[in-house]
């Protein structure tokens, strides 16, 4: 861990197991740190397979793998390597903050970043700070938008448990449904759910919202009627009617 954060590489002979990655490049909290970006993380050189989730969580730093990698990713992309016989992953959030060389079918135009790999991803846009649009054609997995504070996530299918997780600000709209604990400790920013946002929602939340057509908060969140302009909120964050809209209803405190 020291290695890396001094910037240096490491090299792995042989394969390695899940979560490789994990909160990689990031100053921890729970370690003293202040939660933001190491910018100088080094990098990880494997030779050989990674199994699932790796990168659960990174932003910064890089990953190399001379093999395969096991499904669902965490919060990275395959992007044009530097190192030839090696395939080259950074996380997402780095990318929507600063951009990259993406690799097909995968699109960075202007200000958007759009995965159209139909590989599913956990922690997405994890700790993100920029306002830019990370838009997922196909599901999410589990604690997308985790520790986001500002931007866009757009999910065009379903969304795994504990979507926006911790989140400080921002948006999320998923177009289909999320599983259980969505908007688990919440402290900030809007969640939009075009379907069922889940059981166990808003559990622990401090602050921010949710809008769904279903879900079943833990209390003290309670579900409420849209007021006001919130119709027009939900109407142009979901793309819907202002009549569709208004089955919605507001999750929060």
């Amino acid at each position: 861990m020291e290695a890396l954060r001094r910037g240096e590489t490491v090299r792995i002979e042989g394969d390695v197991g899940g979560r490789l990655g994990s909160s990689l490049g990031v100053d921890l909290a729970k370690l003293g740190g202040k939660g933001g970006p190491i910018e100088t993380t080094g990098r990880i050189i494997v030779e050989g397979d990674i199994g699932s989730r790796m990168g659960i969580s990174m932003i910064r730093g890089s990953i190399y793998t001379s093999g395969s990698v096991g499904a669902p990713l965490g919060n990275v992309l395959e992007v044009d390597s530097d190192l030839s016989g090696y395939r080259k992953f950074v996380s997402i959030t780095e990318v929507l903050e600063r951009g990259g060389r993406i690799l097909s079918p995968n699109r960075l135009e202007d200000e958007r970043l759009v995965l159209k790999d139909r590989i599913l991803r956990e922690t997405l846009a994890a700790r993100n700070r920029s306002y830019t649009t990370l838009r997922v054609e196909g599901d999410a997995g589990m604690s997308a938008g985790i520790l986001m504070r500002s931007g866009l996530l757009e999910i065009l299918g379903d969304a795994g448990k504990n979507t926006g997780v911790l989140m400080r600000g921002g948006r999320i709209v998923v177009c289909g449904s999320c599983s259980d604990f969505t908007a688990a400790e919440m402290r900030g920013g809007e969640i939009f759910v075009a379907g069922d946002a889940g059981g166990y929602i808003c559990a622990g939340m401090v602050g921010g919202a949710v809008y769904a057509t279903r879900g079943r908060p833990i209390p003290p969140a309670k579900a409420q009627p849209l007021k006001g302009d919130e119709v027009a909120l939900v109407s142009r964050a979901l793309g819907v009617t202002s009549f569709q809209a208004m089955i919605c209803r507001r999750f929060g405190l």
